[in-house]
């Protein structure tokens, strides 16, 4: 029967809604499909094929609304210097890749693309094996781990901010964290008034954390081969600011640590959700890159990017005017049944499977075949380590917000030492009790031997 009453309203902001907004997706792409919220002046669309629309439409771009101002007394000094810091941070996120449009949208992603070809991430590939092996060893003795504390977070780190931006781990700041986790509202839909300035705050932050490197940087005598220096060349030849440089640095440590770790995090999860799928991923390991792919569209780390209509156009029947913005729900369009048969199951080999979870068009994730790369290596080693792992947790906990969509922990217990009794003995067992707003609430009696990214 099709359902005739939202099952939860449209809230970005409500816990409950975010940790599986699945349901509500159904109706709004059933029922109202260019969903107007009076709220916040704007619009959610949901199928798949509308979607692709407004992604590959030119007429269809980036924000280019005016910076608030706030005024204070002229005496108010330490006031007036936050609020500079304000300002400073706002016209930073402006200059962000994925907040351009083009032609600035095409110089800067083409300073970025030799970083991130797909030949260039390959030869990284022995340096995540190593750094995934000795997070392993790490916690082999005490017999617990948090998938993301433990394994994500340090391994997306390591590769953000090491191997592409090029700052080794000696150089560091201890507030890295702190930044990452009030950055991770700042650009998302329907943020708070206190998220927005804790993260605005965190990028002045960093900017100055940028500045200083990249001082430190054109004082070497050469030139290292990492994405800062090469980005340093690009100013010297006028190709790029100093101001773009450092929004686009922090973009890259940003965005780029985020999806990784949450790619991560909901892989593990989903897997273990679906034990049949799992066996699969046992019996045939090269089912891991289409394990992979449909775990992005199951669940993915990326809810939705929004666009703004550069100019007023007709979509569904309904006049979009000049300067209104499209939000447009990748996690929807991937459970679309007139694209994906079947949508609600999670199928490894499910063929073809274009979903839409690196986005599509001119602002398509410059990193995606990295953070597929550090997926596959990452659960596959995992799972071949640890292969009596569980999640035991009743409460998961997810991240505050709604378009990067994470887990903020997951506990994962695990026995290092198969105990061969009885005839079932080279099966494990796993437990997984989840709140009840999860997909699977209890699962039991299957041995652990995933992957996903």
């Amino acid at each position: 029967m099709t359902q005739k009453t939202m099952p939860l309203p449209f809230n970005p902001r409500s816990a409950e809604f975010r940790a599986n907004p699945y349901p509500t997706y159904h109706y709004l792409r059933t029922h109202d499909p260019l969903h107007y919220c009076p709220e916040r002046k704007d619009w959610v669309l949901t199928r798949y094929a509308d979607i692709i629309e407004v992604l590959n439409n030119r007429h269809f771009g980036r924000s280019e609304q005016k910076l608030a101002k706030i005024e204070v007394a002229a005496n108010q000094t330490s006031i007036k210097r936050l609020l500079s810091l304000r300002d400073e941070s706002q016209k930073l996120m402006k200059l962000w890749l994925v907040l351009r449009n083009p032609p600035d949208h095409n110089r800067l992603r083409r300073l970025l693309r030799k970083t991130f070809t797909q030949t260039r991430i390959q030869t990284l590939r022995a340096h995540i094996q190593t750094k995934v092996d000795a997070l392993i060893e790490r916690v082999k003795e005490s017999g617990k781990m948090d998938i993301i504390n433990d394994f994500a977070y340090p391994l997306a780190l390591d590769l953000n901010f090491n191997k592409i931006l090029g700052i080794p781990p000696q150089e560091w700041h201890s507030n890295f964290k702190q930044w990452l986790d009030s950055l991770s509202s700042v650009a998302d839909l329907d943020v708070t008034p206190i998220a927005n300035e804790k993260g605005l705050l965190a990028i002045a932050d960093l900017a100055e954390y940028f500045r200083h490197w990249i001082v430190k940087c054109r004082n070497d005598s050469e030139l290292q081969d990492n994405l800062i220096s090469t980005f340093i060349k690009a100013e010297i030849g006028d190709q790029l600011s100093e101001d773009e440089l450092v929004a686009n640095c922090i973009l890259m440590f940003f965005a780029g640590h985020v999806t990784t770790s949450h790619l991560i995090g909901i892989s593990i999860l989903t897997l273990l959700n679906h034990p049949e799928q799992l066996q699969l991923l046992q019996a045939d390991s090269t089912l891991i890159e289409m394990t992979i792919a449909e775990g992005l569209r199951y669940d993915s780390p990326v809810q939705g990017v929004s666009r703004t209509a550069l100019s007023d156009i007709q979509l569904l029947n309904q006049t979009i005017c000049k300067g209104e913005i499209v939000n447009c729900l990748i996690g929807a369009a991937n459970r679309d049944p007139a694209q994906f048969p079947d949508p609600d199951k999670f199928d490894i080999r499910r063929e073809p499977n274009p979903h839409l979870s690196f986005g599509k068009g001119i602002h398509i994730c410059i990193g995606r075949h990295l953070a597929k790369l550090v997926a596959e290596i990452t659960v596959g080693t995992l799972v071949r380590s640890f292969p009596r792992l569980s999640l035991t947790t009743d409460a998961l906990e997810w991240e505050d917000g709604f378009l990067g969509h994470g887990l903020k922990s997951l506990p994962a217990p695990f026995k290092s030492r198969v105990e061969r009794s009885g005839p079932h003995s080279m099966h494990d067992s796993a437990v997984i009790q989840q709140p009840a707003h999860c997909p699977i609430m209890f699962v039991r009696g299957f041995q652990f031997f995933k992957r996903k990214s």
